[in-house]
């Protein structure tokens, strides 16, 4: 049983090789060697400290759930930047998904009704973002796991330790409560 230093002075291939054996220590020395320099990267990139804190966690929990995939032969830290980079780009593509569609009809409307729409818009997102706040603690991270980080219901039960049908309970129940936000 290798002691926490000792992982600390495992090379990356090493960890990855125990990593892929479903070695939670070496997964912790990753983490720990790691995730300053995936949060500073994806903070560069998103600007925004708490949406690059649940994009950092989130590239450690994709690599922890694949970890069957990794390769000991490539570079562990290009590809959790690579992992992030992802990340990121998927947050600027659903940003700009939404945009999009909440003003496709926006060029046949004036300037002020235009602007209406987008300060509606901007209001039904802070309650919707509100409401998901207000889930109790378990749901809303379901929730979030689910609509904000696009993971299956199949990989949030198997990252959170719950059933498949826990999973898809949790994110019924949260879209019922933002169903009565909306109200």
């Amino acid at each position: 049983m290798k002691t926490k230093r000792a992982y600390d002075q495992l090379s990356d291939s090493e960890l990855i090789a125990f990593v892929k054996k479903g070695d939670g220590r070496a997964f912790d020395a990753v983490f720990l060697r790691y995730y300053p320099q995936v949060h500073r990267f994806i903070q560069a990139l998103v600007k925004d400290d708490t949406l690059a804190e649940d994009l950092s966690q989130m590239v450690f929990m994709k690599v922890w759930l694949y970890r069957d995939r990794l390769d000991e032969s490539l570079s562990l830290k290009n590809y959790l930047l690579v992992l992030a980079r992802n990340s990121a780009v998927d947050v600027f593509r659903s940003k700009r998904h939404l945009l999009m569609s909440s003003t496709a009809v926006l060029p046949e409307k004036s300037a002020p009704e235009r602007a209406e729409h987008l300060a509606e818009f901007k209001e039904a997102r802070f309650r919707i973002l509100k409401a998901v706040e207000e889930m109790p603690p378990q749901r809303r991270e379901v929730f979030k796991m689910s609509r904000f980080c696009s993971l299956s219901n199949d990989e949030i039960a198997h990252l959170l330790g719950l059933s498949v049908r826990t999973v898809e309970k949790h994110i019924q129940l949260a879209l019922q409560d933002l169903r009565m936000h909306g109200n």
